[in-house]
């Protein structure tokens, strides 16, 4: 644990958002967007919980109760454990052939924008305190 898993995490997830932008383009292809947002949003709380120090397991509920915990201790602006939770269930549905109505009311524009928003944020929380990065 510590920095240098964080940067490696952060640099997946950013990674992972050129995959949703390019998704986002013409043409537009929301199955691969809601998929490589959801593994970028994980990633990305994985980041800042490795440059914390905290605990962490390997499951998708761990990984959701922490990002609305580093929500609610101020460490993130936002709570994205809902959008990890809807990205996993969009996701699934696409990977088991059943995408639904709720993926055609993704909006990709904004998802690429919401994402690369909350990369920029947790790469400040990365690179605070770090005189050499």
């Amino acid at each position: 644990m510590g920095k240098e898993e964080a940067r490696a995490k952060l640099r997946l997830a950013k990674k992972q958002l050129e995959r949703v932008q390019i998704a986002c383009w013409d043409p537009k292809d929301a199955e691969e967007a809601v998929t490589w947002a959801f593994y970028a949003y994980e990633n990305a709380v994985i980041a800042v919980v490795e440059k914390q120090g905290m605990q962490w397991q390997k499951t998708h509920p761990s990984k959701v109760n922490l990002a609305s915990q580093l929500h609610a201790q101020g460490i993130l602006s936002i709570d994205v454990g809902p959008k990890i939770e809807l990205f996993n269930e969009l996701r699934k549905d696409v990977q088991y052939g059943e995408p639904g109505p709720e993926l055609e009311s993704v909006d990709l524009d904004d998802l690429a924008i919401e994402l690369e928003n909350f990369i920029g944020e947790v790469e400040n929380v990365i690179t605070s305190n770090d005189e050499d990065m």
